[in-house]
């Protein structure tokens, strides 16, 4: 993997795609062995949040790393970027409360009150939509900040990866929310039941694998910024004092 240039990046990779490998087998096979839906351990408030919970939470940890060394320096190009990484930590901070409390899904019950919205199958897909808008507004917010985050450009091909697991996520989320997507291609209620609970947990076990590489690209943009910051800003730092 010569496009990782650094080995510790090599490291954190290589560990974080065991553990979630881990995670999603020991969930799948746990809740199977008992005899309980594949996607037992990946509902709301079980094994799986609480992975999913951590692994933003030091997403959002190290976007913090980033925005204070980049708010810092006296390097412009790296000090330009730390809006945007205290924009990304606030984000991903966000987005452990929701994981953690259905902050979307709530909203979806909030818009069905306010506009008198009878539930149904179509409607019911509201709640996916609000995390398919997160997706978005944050590829705008990208596109708004695109040449600042340049200097961060080795790390882009982990976000590209990560953006594509996430919309793969989406997509199976909005299939998985009720059963009006799956019995359009199943007529038998009980085989149609079954495959929503694989592809539930298939769901979430692409999403465990888009955070963790989105920690790994946010990991690789820590050691730039460190790298930028040791190398001009402790510059700056010695000639200040020797003045």
């Amino acid at each position: 993997m010569t496009w990782i240039k650094s080995n510790s990046t090599k490291r954190v990779l290589f560990t974080t795609l065991f553990l979630n490998s881990l995670c999603v087998t020991l969930a799948v096979v746990g809740a199977v062995t008992v005899d309980r839906s594949p996607d037992f351990h990946f509902q709301e408030g079980r094994f799986i949040t609480i992975v999913s919970c951590i692994q933003l939470l030091i997403a959002a940890s190290l976007s913090w790393k980033i925005y204070q060394l980049a708010k810092g320096s006296q390097l412009e190009k790296l000090s330009q970027s730390s809006l945007f990484w205290l924009i990304v930590s606030w984000g991903l901070f966000f987005l452990t409360l929701d994981d953690a409390i259905g902050i979307h899904e709530q909203i979806d019950f909030w818009l069905h009150d306010l506009f008198r919205i009878e539930e149904t199958d179509i409607t019911d897909l509201a709640d996916d939509l609000i995390v398919g808008g997160y997706l978005l507004l944050f590829l705008i917010y990208i596109v708004i900040k695109w040449q600042i985050i340049q200097i961060y450009k080795r790390s882009f091909i982990f976000f590209k990866i990560g953006f594509l697991l996430s919309l793969m996520m989406v997509v199976l989320d909005i299939v998985t929310n009720n059963e009006y997507f799956i019995s359009m291609m199943i007529d038998n209620e009980i085989q149609a039941r079954m495959l929503r609970k694989w592809l539930s947990a298939l769901e979430d076990s692409v999403k465990i694998f888009a955070e963790g590489i989105f920690i790994v690209g946010i990991y690789q943009c820590w050691q730039i910024a460190q790298s930028l910051y040791s190398s001009k800003d402790q510059n700056l730092l010695k000639s200040t004092h020797e003045k």
